[in-house]
């Protein structure tokens, strides 16, 4: 609609000779909505791009009510500008990922597993070469419908950005029967990436909740009314395709024999066993992981941090400090 020359011309003058947007108008003999329009193109054509800089800071009181309760090693609590997801879940994600470069090093295995939550940490992860550090998938990742988990291209954004070696596992998280995950993990490469996973000393993980928009069910794992199941047998989350009841206990055992990845009760003798999660929906996700003893290193948002607080029935400040 409008060209090229139009477009940066517009821009340049809007944000580097800082006119307003009615003295483009005069100065360019268009109408001020015509000058909103251009702007509006540009941004969509990529000629302008937004970067907004600011020092992500935790909730202080909110962090410490949480880690000493749960006698953790560290939280962050990010706060919240704009209760939007996605906006949310970038905060948390930008957080991790600077933990990560501050912990990996060169002999390190880092273990992680998949999902929504991990994929808003690979944008914010800084290059850092570590030739000799090793990456495994935590748990299957292959999908039975046609709905994509990312898996893998999670993975490979993962080594790209420590240049290290990675490791699939590439196989279903739930197959149909124990004899089955047994035969499967048999298979020289999987027996690799599962041992390479029970070795890892910094696991990265998501928590995620019992619900019909989780990518487990959405991935096809369940048929028919196992997944009301589930829910009924008091199922709050699940970490690496196991789930766990609000006390941290494995709610399914038969399930749990049919799941391919790391067990849970191994994530407790890790270096640093990291979890991320946002949205005060997952509060007994995570109190239920927090209970199992799962997570040593925890990063929520200020709303799930809240909420947690709340069904603990612990006292916190409204007006919880930012540091």
């Amino acid at each position: 609609m409008y060209s090229q020359v139009e477009m940066i011309k517009v821009a340049k003058l809007y944000y580097e000779m800082n006119l307003t947007q009615k003295e483009i108008a005069e100065k360019l003999n268009y109408s001020r909505a015509t000058i909103s329009r251009i702007i509006d193109a540009a941004f969509k054509a990529g000629i302008i791009k937004v970067d907004i800089q600011y020092t992500l800071s935790s909730v202080q009181k909110l962090e410490n009510q949480i880690k000493e309760n749960y006698k953790l090693k560290k939280v962050f609590v990010a706060p919240v500008y704009l209760n939007e997801p996605k906006l949310v879940l970038n905060d948390v994600g930008k957080a991790v990922a600077a933990y990560l470069d501050e912990i990996c090093e060169n002999d390190s295995i880092l273990g992680v597993s998949w999902g929504t939550s991990l994929g808003h940490v690979v944008p914010y992860l800084k290059k850092k070469m570590l030739p000799n550090m090793k990456i495994v998938q935590l748990n299957g990742g292959v999908a039975k419908s046609t709905y994509s988990t990312g898996s893998v291209a999670l993975l490979e954004k993962f080594s790209r950005a420590f240049m290290a070696e990675h490791y699939h596992l590439p196989v279903p998280s739930i197959v149909d029967s124990q004899i089955i995950a047994e035969a499967i993990m048999t298979d020289s490469s999987i027996e690799q990436a599962l041992e390479l996973g029970s070795q890892c000393n910094i696991a990265l993980f998501g928590i995620g909740n019992v619900s019909y928009e989780s990518v487990l069910y959405k991935g096809g794992y369940f048929k028919g009314d196992a997944y009301e199941e589930l829910i009924q047998k008091k199922a709050v989350g699940d970490i690496c395709s196991r789930y766990f009841s609000v006390t941290g206990e494995v709610v399914d055992q038969h399930l749990n024999q049919r799941t391919i990845g790391l067990e849970l009760e191994k994530l407790r003798n890790k270096d640093y066993s990291i979890a991320l999660a946002a949205g005060k929906e997952k509060a007994d996700s995570v109190i239920g992981a927090l209970n199992g003893g799962y997570v040593d290193t925890l990063f929520i948002d200020e709303e799930l941090a809240k909420e947690i607080c709340k069904k603990e029935m612990w006292i916190y400040d409204e007006s919880s400090q930012i540091i």
